[in-house]
């Protein structure tokens, strides 16, 4: 009657006491008297659950609040199975809420909304306990914690609501995610996966649910966190010898660095028998940038990504067959990029003169400044993939240029008119035609006609 769950053993019984609301001590009392459920012990002695179980121990809960007894209820449960084995039950006798339940995914997302606005932590905590008790951890990730990120975002970029907000949101989030990875099984499976963010990468949630769905399979992930630095990759990489390194990068700016940080590593990683991974939010939004990097992208969320890594590490001639189009920048961009770093001081002098006489008071003129430093960085940043199609959409940038208190998208315009002045002013010609199509991206992204999606 629990056919359709998997047998396959992950959880451990912190897991399934987290997930299920029954205390440990009470599951092992159930397995102690009725036999119910009976999960298999690794070779250190620590019980693995499957989702059959939880799905078992969910109904026998749901029996007890109805007014049975354990013991009526492990009774009615060997009736109902010896029926089912008959032929004589051919559904399940419980099933997960359909999506236009009551317990649904929207309404779950609409309450930890609502919680958000109004700072109530205690609110979206019991909102996230109740879908993790009713849905499985996976589920969770890809159908309300993404999207509520999402959402939050989009109203950030509205101005609906402000950076603390997704900040708040987010930390809860990561704390409880934080939790389920410790309450993972000891790793079963042959594989040590290590993983972070690139440098200046602070958005971590995604990267962290690939973590947690990895070592939930059972392999061995070493997480590193936040904004990791290229030398303690490399550090990580020769001390832990993984079978597969997994970065992140949401940002263009982060993305850059992804790309140096693994152009760095490549030769390390081959002898050592490393695969490279990569993902994150701008490879998902802007395919061309995939080609630029020496490694292997893992899909568009992270239960794709698991997959492709589960693979990548049964079978090293997969990673050769979906590294085949890797395709480098050419050497005429990255003349054009050296140029540009070359005359970064005289760019940035020229469009601060420029962008002054629109500063209001002093700290807004603090502001416009720093947005200039920011948005040819960002420049640099394409450049650096040879991409200026990264550019044309400023939702794949717009979040780096504009800080929590910074400047408003408006004098972000005028910052991109005023950087383009200064590199017509100060670049030499033939490096001048190289960048033009950049500096163009950037201010054809601020065509109000076609909003950022």
């Amino acid at each position: 009657m629990f056919a359709q769950y998997s047998d396959e053993p992950v959880y451990n019984v912190k897991a399934v006491s987290h997930q299920t609301g029954i205390a440990a001590a009470t599951l092992r009392a159930w397995e102690r008297r009725y036999g119910v459920p009976s999960p298999p012990r690794t070779d250190s002695g620590y019980r693995l659950y499957s989702a059959r179980d939880v799905a078992i121990i969910r109904w026998l809960k749901s029996q007890i609040e109805n007014g049975m007894s354990i013991s009526q209820a492990v009774h009615l449960l060997r009736s109902l199975e010896a029926q089912s084995a008959d032929g004589r039950i051919s559904e399940p006798l419980t099933e997960r809420p359909s999506p236009d339940a009551p317990a649904s995914y929207q309404r779950l997302h609409d309450e930890i909304i609502a919680g958000a606005a109004e700072f109530d932590e205690a609110h979206i905590e019991y909102t996230l306990a109740e879908a993790f008790s009713l849905f499985p951890v996976e589920e969770v990730c890809l159908h309300l914690i993404q999207p509520v990120l999402v959402t939050l975002g989009e109203k950030w970029h509205l101005g609906e609501i402000n950076i603390g907000v997704e900040h708040f949101v987010t930390n809860i989030m990561r704390r409880k995610l934080s939790a389920l990875m410790s309450a993972s099984p000891p790793f079963s499976r042959e594989g040590r996966i290590v993983s972070g963010c690139a440098p200046g990468e602070y958005h971590e949630l995604g990267i962290l649910m690939i973590s947690l769905f990895l070592r939930r399979r059972g392999y061995e992930v070493i997480y590193l966190g936040q904004n990791i630095a290229a030398a303690r990759f490399q550090e990580m990489l020769m001390k832990t010898q993984p079978d597969l390194l997994m970065l992140s990068a949401s940002g263009l700016i982060a993305a850059a660095n992804l790309l140096d940080v693994v152009e760095e590593l490549r030769h390390h990683s081959a002898q050592l028998g490393a695969t490279i991974a990569f993902g994150g939010r701008l490879f998902n939004r802007v395919p061309e940038l995939r080609r630029r990097v020496p490694g292997v992208y893992v899909g568009d969320d992270a239960q794709a990504a698991t997959r492709w890594i589960g693979e990548l590490i049964a079978d090293k001639a997969v990673t050769a067959a979906l590294q085949a189009n890797y395709a480098p920048v050419d050497a005429e961009t990255l003349e054009a990029l050296a140029a540009l770093r070359r005359y970064h001081p005289e760019i940035i002098a020229v469009a601060t003169r420029l962008i002054q006489n629109h500063a209001g008071h002093e700290s807004e003129q603090q502001h416009l400044m720093d947005a200039n430093e920011t948005l040819l960085q960002i420049v640099e940043s394409a450049l650096r993939f040879g991409e200026p199609v990264v550019l044309g959409d400023r939702a794949n940038w717009l979040w780096d240029a504009l800080p929590p208190n910074g400047v408003s998208s408006a004098q972000l315009q005028r910052v991109a008119q005023a950087l383009a002045e200064g590199a017509e002013t100060v670049l030499p010609s033939l490096q001048l035609d190289r960048l033009q199509p950049y500096f163009q991206a950037v201010q054809g992204a601020f065509d109000w006609r076609a909003p950022a999606a």
